[in-house]
């Protein structure tokens, strides 16, 4: 049937062939060939079937259609299996009365391997989707597939077998409890043995089957055989009840080859047993009735193949898992790999320290610049040194020096030179499983030379905007006293009008560019800020909020270690554009939310206003850029977010514009230290 139902499946890595069950598309319609040979094999099974009825019995004593059947209607597509249940119906019914069977076991038996055929299919259909025919791409992979294809299997035969005897029954033939129980038991052993073995084969045919991970070799196969054939023989050779010892051979097989190799060893050594003791040899046939001997000798069978397949279920599901880790393995590598490649192309330094401090990892920057500060000492004393020079700094003191931003630590080295190490601190949380406490991240970016440049160019814009204001000034009194010396009326009213807006809105800019100044290279002076709370920044960034706007402020807020006239400067500006910044006739609203992240507290500021488009939340914290949505209707400078900027990358955080959910409005994300000793100060 491959050229039908054939399916593709992922190769495992290291193993050369491998499988991952999964749901596949409804598969088509059994070729007219195929049809025709399933048609031909359940005749032939129906044939054998009846040659086993003995003298005294109406019905056979094994059936191996009942297999048969089950993996014919499972091959066909669900859309056309009632041509399969109407030629099961007309094959057994043939068959039945061509061998001479009553005409009402005629009629009821066929009816009876129909219904049960059709139960069996449908249920597994409903419980096992993973399987070949059922919509999945799998035999019995796993003993969970397995117990429901034995309930499926047990249900239909139950319904088969209330049937079969009702039928029995209208043919005058004697009825009682043992009817039942074999009519039940010879079809239950056809669906098991012939329908799971042929399952098996089939996945075996169209599949790619995942190897045993300690697979017996072609030697061991066949030592496998001969002494199973032996001990098969010499168990139904003798009267002894020894039958139970093939059971350690189905064991044995399961365990070290493939469930379809271990199914046709549980049934050949099955069927030794079984043509044995129809030939009255074993210890089955101290039983005066045939019946009840191939009762017992179907339950044997059945034990023994169910065996072989739960093991070998659990075999495959552990093989698998190994796959499974095999694959998990090499991708762990391989992620670390390029994790270690990545961490030793950064400019940064990393050091990793475990829960007492000492030094756990490190890249290869940070091995460079601790040899650096200690020259000639080994690799885990120049690390460790570099630690706590950086942790504990000598001269923590950078007053007078407003370059340095919190977190900035100066470093003299051996040489005379002096390095500036911008340093955040990350605290690693526990994983999961692992008996150790989590460690540190330290994370040390070397800014000699940007902040050594910094200090000029804030000087001179500091410079500039004070030099400015003087000339300034005097440009507004003469443009005020033109003013009043000249009629309301008059036409220069309306210039000079003009030219006193233009002042002021370069007074504006003038005093934007002073606190970007002071924002950029002012002295810092970290200390713990609260953020919430009468004494809180927020509640004086609430007067700038007209009587309708609102200000929300949670009273929990985690406090920050940073300047707090830059901090207020900060909230200053972005509360203020919340207000500044409004849809017509809606009052402002403002949200103000903040979480502890490792050492740094993330604060988002949220506003209810005209909102920033995509395009341009990167390119409104330049200096001067105002964005197309505030540009037509509101006065600025385009300052106000580029101070917001600075004062947080001078607290080693990052901020970013984000969409209001839902909108409209923005979000303003960014970080500060957070409030703990643990903060590294500057």
């Amino acid at each position: 049937m491959s050229e039908v139902l054939e399916l593709e499946d992922p190769v495992l890595p290291g193993t050369g062939r491998g499988r991952v069950p999964r749901p596949v598309r409804e598969q088509p319609p059994l070729p007219l060939s195929w049809t025709g040979g399933a048609a031909v094999a359940y005749a032939v099974a129906a044939v054998l079937g009846r040659l086993t009825v003995v003298h005294g019995q109406t019905v056979s004593l094994v059936w191996p259609g009942a297999g048969v059947a089950v993996l014919w209607l499972m091959a066909e597509s669900p859309r056309r299996q009632a041509r399969v249940l109407l030629a099961l119906l007309v094959i057994h019914g043939s068959v039945s009365a061509i061998t001479g069977a009553a005409w009402q076991l005629v009629g009821f038996g066929a009816l009876s391997l129909v219904v049960q055929t059709w139960v069996v299919v449908q249920l597994l259909r409903q419980w096992c989707p993973s399987l070949l025919g059922a919509g999945g791409s799998a035999s019995f992979r796993s003993p969970r597939v397995l117990a429901l294809t034995a309930a499926s299997a047990a249900i239909g035969c139950v319904v088969g077998a209330a049937i079969g005897t009702l039928g029995i029954w209208l043919s005058g033939a004697p009825v009682d409890a043992w009817t039942v129980v074999a009519w039940f038991a010879r079809h239950f052993t056809g669906v098991l043995v012939f329908g799971g073995v042929g399952h098996l084969a089939w996945e075996w045919r169209t599949q790619s089957v995942v190897p045993r991970a300690q697979a017996g070799s072609r030697l061991e196969l066949a030592l496998l055989w001969v002494v199973s054939l032996l001990v098969a023989c010499a168990v139904f050779l003798q009267p002894w009840p020894l039958s139970f010892l093939v059971v350690a051979l189905s064991v044995w097989s399961a365990a070290r080859y493939p469930t379809f190799l271990a199914a046709l060893h549980a049934a050949a050594v099955g069927s030794i047993g079984f043509v044995l003791t129809l030939a009255g040899r074993g210890p089955f046939v101290d039983l005066s009735d045939p019946v009840k001997e191939v009762l017992l000798l179907q339950t044997f069978l059945v034990a023994v193949l169910l065996t072989a397949l739960g093991v070998g279920a659990l075999g495959d599901r552990i093989d698998e898992l190994v796959v499974s880790l095999t694959r998990s393995r090499a991708d762990a590598s391989s992620q670390a790999e390029l994790l270690a490649e990545m961490t030793e192309s950064m400019e940064e330094c990393l050091v990793v320290l475990d829960e007492a401090g000492r030094v756990e990892r490190s890249n290869g920057p940070s091995l460079r610049l601790a040899h650096r500060m200690s020259p000639g000492a080994a690799d885990a004393d120049a690390l460790a040194e570099m630690v706590d020079r950086v942790l504990h700094p000598e001269d923590v003191r950078t007053a007078g020096r407003p370059e340095l931003g919190v977190g900035d630590v100066p470093i003299r080295l051996a040489s005379g030179e002096e390095v500036v190490l911008a340093v955040s601190r990350t605290d690693l949380t526990q994983r999961p499983g692992d008996a150790r406490r989590g460690g540190t991240l330290l994370v040390l970016r070397e800014v000699t030379e940007h902040r050594r440049g910094l200090q000029p160019l804030a000087g001179f814009a500091s410079t500039a905007a004070h030099d400015l204001r003087g000339p300034l000034t005097a440009i507004r009194s003469w443009i005020s006293l033109a003013a009043e010396t000249l009629e309301e009326d008059h036409e220069a009213q309306e210039g000079l009008a003009r030219a006193e807006r233009a002042s002021l809105q370069m007074a504006g800019m003038i005093d934007d560019l002073l606190t970007h100044a002071l924002a950029e290279a002012g002295d810092l002076a970290p200390q713990t800020v609260e953020l919430s709370g009468p004494a809180g920044v927020l509640a004086q960034a609430g007067d700038l909020l007209g009587p309708d706007d609102e200000l929300v402020v949670p009273e929990d807020l985690p406090a920050v270690h940073a300047d707090p006239v830059a901090v207020r400067q900060l909230f200053a500006n972005l509360v203020g554009n919340g207000a500044k910044y409004t849809r017509e006739g809606v009052p402002a609203r403002v949200v103000v939310t903040a979480r502890r992240q490792g050492s740094r507290v993330v604060i988002d500021v949220e506003d209810n206003g005209v909102g920033v488009e995509e395009s341009e939340r990167t390119l409104i914290f330049q200096r001067f850029h105002r964005s197309g949505a505030v540009r037509a209707h509101f006065r600025g400078t385009g300052m106000g977010l580029t101070i917001c900027q600075t004062i947080v990358q001078r607290h080693g955080g990052t901020i970013e514009c984000l969409a209001a959910d839902p909108g409209p409005g923005s979000v303003f994300r960014f970080d500060l230290p957070a409030a703990t000793p643990d903060a590294v100060g500057g």
